[in-house]
This record gives C-alpha cells, sequence and structure tokens, in this order.
C-alpha cells in the first residue's frame, strides 16, 4: 500500500494563508493608492514611484536585522507587534498628507512590510509538509498574490469615486483583521528545534546570505520589477488610452490567471520540478507586457493581464519553493529573507526606474520595453539553473 498523504490544510496552515490575504491586499491598496494621490497632487510619475521605492528601501534595510530576530524571538509576539506598528504608520496618515510626511509615512511602513512579510514566509515554510513542499508554497504565495492583485484592484476603482482618507480607512478595518488572525497562530520556532541547528554558532551575516539561492532570488527580483510597474502606473495608463477606471480588471483577469494556474503548478513542481514551469513562464510574461503596451481597447488589456498573470503565478512561488530545496531545514529563514530582500530591491529599483522612463516615453512603451526584464529572466535560468543542485542531492554526493 502506498503511504498515506500528509494533511497540507491544517487550522494553522490556513490561518497563516487567511491573515496573508488579507495582509497583502492592504498593502497593496496602500501601495497603489498613494501613486495616484501623488500623482494627482503633483502630476509627477517619479514621485509617485519615489513613494514605493521609499518604502521598499525602508524594508530593504530592516530585512538585514529581521533575519536575525526572528530565529531569536517569539515569532507570534512579534507578528502581534508588528501588524499594532503598522496599524499605528496607516493612522498617521490622517494626521497630515503633505507629499513630505506622506514619504516619511511610506520609510516607517517599510520597516512594518519587512517584519510581517519575513514572519509570515517563515511561519508558512516551517508549516508545511516536506512532501507537499511545492504545493504548500504556491497555495501560500497564491493568497500573497490574489492579495497583491484585489490590493491595486480594489484602490484604483475605490479611489476613481471615494477619497483617499476613506481608502485609508478601509486599510485599518483590513489590517486589524490580520491581527486578529494573528492571536490563533502558534510560535513555530520550537518545531525548527527539531533538526540540528548548523545557524548557532555562525557568523552575523550567515543568518543574511546563502548562495546557494541566488539564482532564483534573482529570477524573483526581476519579475517583481516588471511587477512594480504594472501596480504603480496601470492606473495612470487608463487614463492615457481614455479607459479610467476600468483599466483595473486588468487586475481581474490577472488574478484569474494566476489562481487558475496556481491550483496546478506546486503539484507539478513536487513531481517534475521547475524547469517546465519557469520557462514558459518568462516567455508568457514577456509577451503579456509587450501586448499591455501597445493595449488601445480592453481586450487587449484583459488578455495581457492573463499573460502576466501566469508569470505572476508561476516565478515567485516557484523561485521560493526552489530555493527551500536548496538549503538546509535549518536555513530556511535565511533563505525567505534573502528573496525578499531581493523582491524589495525589485520593487524599489521598478518603481523609481520605470516611473523615470515613463516621463519620458510613457507608460505603454514603458511596459513594452520592461518585457526585456523577462527575457533576462529566461536567459539566466537556462543558463544558470543546470548547475544548481538541491541540498539533498549534494548532502548524498558527500562521503
Amino acid at each position: 500500500m502506498g503511504k498515506e498523504k500528509v494533511k497540507l490544510w491544517t487550522s494553522q496552515y490556513s490561518i497563516i494563508v487567511l491573515l496573508s490575504l488579507v495582509m497583502f491586499a492592504s498593502f497593496y491598496m496602500i501601495t497603489a493608492g498613494f501613486p495616484i494621490f501623488v500623482t494627482n497632487l503633483s502630476d509627477n510619475p517619479a514621485l509617485a514611484g519615489i513613494m514605493t521605492t521609499t518604502l521598499m528601501t525602508s524594508s530593504l534595510i530592516t530585512r538585514f536585522f529581521a533575519s536575525v530576530i526572528i530565529q531569536k524571538v517569539n515569532r507570534k509576539l512579534l507578528l502581534i507587534i508588528s501588524l499594532l506598528y503598522f496599524l499605528g504608520t496607516i493612522g498617521l496618515t490622517f494626521i497630515n498628507q503633505s507629499i513630505g510626511f506622506l514619504i516619511f509615512i511610506r520609510a516607517l511602513q517599510g520597516i512594518g512590510f519587512s517584519m510581517l512579510t519575513i514572519l509570515v514566509f517563515t511561519i508558512s515554510s516551517n508549516i508545511v509538509p516536506k512532501s507537499r513542499l511545492g504545493e504548500g508554497i504556491v497555495f501560500f504565495a497564491m493568497s500573497t498574490s490574489v492579495g497583491t492583485t484585489l490590493g491595486p484592484l480594489i484602490a484604483i476603482s475605490y479611489l476613481a469615486n471615494y477619497s483617499f482618507e476613506s481608502l485609508m480607512m478601509l486599510t485599518l478595518v483590513l489590517m486589524s483583521f490580520s491581527l486578529l488572525c494573528s492571536f490563533f497562530t502558534k510560535n513555530t520556532v520550537k518545531q525548527e528545534k527539531e533538526s540540528p541547528q548548523e545557524t548557532d554558532n555562525e557568523p552575523f551575516y550567515k543568518y543574511m546570505f546563502d548562495r546557494r539561492v541566488l539564482l532564483p532570488c534573482i529570477l524573483v527580483s526581476l519579475n517583481y520589477m516588471t511587477i512594480a510597474g504594472t501596480v504603480n502606473f496601470v492606473g495612470a495608463f487608463g487614463e492615457e488610452i481614455n479607459l479610467g477606471g476600468s483599466i483595473s480588471q486588468f487586475f481581474i483577469a490577472q488574478g484569474i490567471a494566476m489562481v487558475l494556474i496556481r491550483m496546478v503548478s506546486g503539484k507539478i513542481f513536487d513531481r517534475f520540478g521547475h524547469r517546465i514551469l519557469i520557462i514558459p513562464a518568462a516567455v508568457s510574461g514577456a509577451v503579456g507586457l509587450i501586448l499591455l503596451g501597445f493595449s488601445t481597447s480592453m481586450w487587449m488589456v484583459l488578455v495581457s493581464g492573463v499573460l502576466f498573470g501566469i508569470a505572476f503565478a508561476i516565478i515567485h512561488p516557484i523561485g521560493q519553493a526552489w530555493a527551500l530545496t536548496l538549503v538546509p531545514p535549518e536555513k530556511k529563514a535565511t533563505a525567505n529573507s534573502m528573496l525578499l530582500i531581493f523582491i524589495d530591491s525589485g520593487l524599489a529599483i521598478g518603481s523609481i526606474g520605470l516611473g523615470f522612463l515613463a516621463k519620458f516615453v510613457g507608460y505603454g512603451m514603458t511596459f513594452s520595453l520592461s518585457a526585456a526584464l523577462m527575457i533576462i529572466i529566461l536567459l539566466l535560468y537556462l543558463i544558470g539553473s543546470r548547475k544548481v543542485e538541491p541540498f539533498e542531492a549534494n548532502k548524498e554526493k558527500q562521503p
């Protein structure tokens, strides 16, 4: 008889998936809402991009300390404190709405964003059974990506009819729900102590970097550079091609494609590996961005959303699952931290870089040119993936 399948959807896994879905929706409502609000005030897309870049730069700096802290402190307590902190930063938006103060708030939010994301990524990867790693990581990533998709969709549609202040109030309510969920999570540090803690006697920097996961981190970072363009500038692009707020349907098409693809991609990874997924994903993403850049009607926007959604659905979660197979169990937090550092870097570079590009060539051409990043993903993967082997395979080779 075959071995009984290990249960994936435990109560703890379900709670962290729900918490992450609502939390990421709130994050990206703010991330999309700030550029729209600032663009309306200043008529400067580069300044709008600085809002996201400030968040990601602050988050990036914090990650160098967060990866160490979460391996030493009760994670449930840290999760609750971080959610309370982030709620406080949202509350600050009601005090002052000058551009300078909003940039300061984004810097503060970057600290909370850093702690929260690395916490939920690490907690989820510790909960998932090893035999269902790909499936578990993909479903968790589905919650974060659906939240990432719903956030801009809600923000763009909402700000077309309501005020920025009421949008902030809505994010307060949603983040409060995530806070409520956090009280039902369990600390995961004890689970890790079942395996040897090779990191206990390692120097500080060893907690933050492991060269074995460098390639998947670079691929995910490049992917998030393109995501920064869609999150920050699709709303403004709608005005440029006379579609207005209805262009937010791009995110609906993207979200549907992501959900459908992720229903099967985790199982495919567990059975066949990453190669069969990442190559077509990069091609699909490149075609989707080119089509988006040349879109003049809603059907073109929707098709581009589907194609880009396929890439979004695969590259991040499969890259994360792949990275976790390249390191020993006690280095999961390090792998997750590196991945998130590269995600932050990609969002920061993409936001400000594509913002400046849009100022000179327009939003449509910016999307089309950003397809080159997907081509780079494909080339780097084809060249580098054959040289990277899973940790278990390397372990078996050792005498």
